[in-house]
């Protein structure tokens, strides 16, 4: 029970540093990229979007550290030959992975209440503030501006007071593909919930084959319309908690097409929260066989795991998904066993060699 507790304070203190050294590696660069979508907005809006994204990084980061932290604390048992001491004293190598197995566990839990009940509602956020931040660009860049594009429509005006122009003219495109334009002695431009809104005075409306006169116009789009690369579609299946989804799955009306799409998605979550336990099968080995003096290669080799198995995830269940080569729970646990095999054949070999 001490050599047990003794591991598990080591493995603990490994961890807390590989989160550390990740978050000096990778938070500096979340930033840019965040600076980079959002434009030059506000900083609060930054400062808004950076935890978002942070939090979306976790179910990938927290297994990676984890790893990490196996790798150095068997590693280091196995330098110091303390490995071969534990196992002169009669403790079953398998004993010595149990503090992993205690650590493994609950973060596996936590990640899969993240990625099912909590990340949809961040990653939807995330969206929204992407749009957001277009939208304050599109009305920033309005101002002192008589010439103003957005969607397929154009506004020219003589002379801009803030939102107000005035003589303006309005050329649209129409759904039939006519063109319409409107000449008025006043336009204003506002945004209300997810709309456009050109509110117009003494206007007469154009087209190839009619004149007329409006007194006051109204002309409203959807922002979805004018910016679709943030498109707020929230019944997206990365938008939904694992729970609405489960629920949906119970209704007979819903459409083959999206109750494949939910099945995946919610054993593709499942799946990504169990690579603490893959992690742990691929980690003892290596800190255990690669000793102090390939440490270098045994920190090398870890992070080769993780980015193969993020990569063949996302990719390769993705793809058999699609192609309906086979079912979508298949297709989101195919990573997974083809590495519960590796992890099981390398962890049996280092600790009973």
């Amino acid at each position: 029970m001490l050599i047990q507790l003794y591991v598990l304070r080591q493995l603990l203190v490994s961890i807390a540093f590989s989160v550390a050294g990740l978050a000096v590696i990778v938070l500096p660069t979340v930033a840019i990229q965040a600076v980079n979508k959002l434009g030059a907005i506000s900083v609060g809006t930054v400062a808004r979007y950076l935890p978002l994204v942070v939090a979306e990084l976790v179910p990938y980061l927290l297994p990676m550290a984890f790893l990490l932290g196996v790798v150095a604390t068997y590693g280091r048992l196995a330098a110091e030959r303390e490995l071969i001491a534990i196992k002169m004293a009669g403790v079953h190598p398998v004993k010595l992975a149990l503090p992993a197995f205690l650590v493994a566990l609950p973060l596996a839990l936590g990640t899969d209440h993240l990625l099912g009940e909590i990340s949809p509602e961040l990653k939807y956020q995330q969206r929204s503030l992407l749009r957001d931040a277009d939208v304050s660009r599109f009305l920033a860049g309005m101002s002192g501006r008589n010439l103003l594009t957005f969607g397929r429509n154009v506004l020219k005006s003589e002379s801009t007071q803030g939102p107000v122009r005035t003589n303006a003219e309005l050329d649209m495109e129409l759904e039939d593909g006519k063109h319409l334009k409107i000449i008025a002695a006043e336009a204003r431009i506002e945004i209300e919930d997810d709309l456009l809104v050109v509110r117009m005075k003494h206007a007469r409306l154009l087209t190839a084959d009619m004149s007329s006169y409006s007194a006051a116009p109204l002309y409203t789009w959807k922002l979805s319309e004018i910016f679709p690369q943030q498109k707020k579609d929230r019944s997206k299946a990365k938008y939904l908690p694992t729970s609405e989804m489960s629920g949906a799955l119970e209704s007979p009306e819903l459409e083959p097409t999206v109750r494949e799409e939910f099945r995946y998605e919610i054993h593709r979550r499942h799946a990504l929260s169990a690579t603490y336990l893959l992690f742990l099968l691929l980690g003892v080995p290596t800190g255990v066989v690669l000793r102090s003096s390939t440490q270098l290669g045994a920190f090398t080799g870890a992070v080769g795991y993780a980015f193969l198995y993020y990569v063949l995830a996302m990719r390769l269940g993705k793809v058999l998904a699609a192609t309906g080569a086979i079912a979508p729970i298949a297709a989101a646990w195919a990573t997974n066993g083809l590495f519960l095999v590796v992890g099981l054949v390398f962890f049996v070999r280092a600790l009973w060699r």
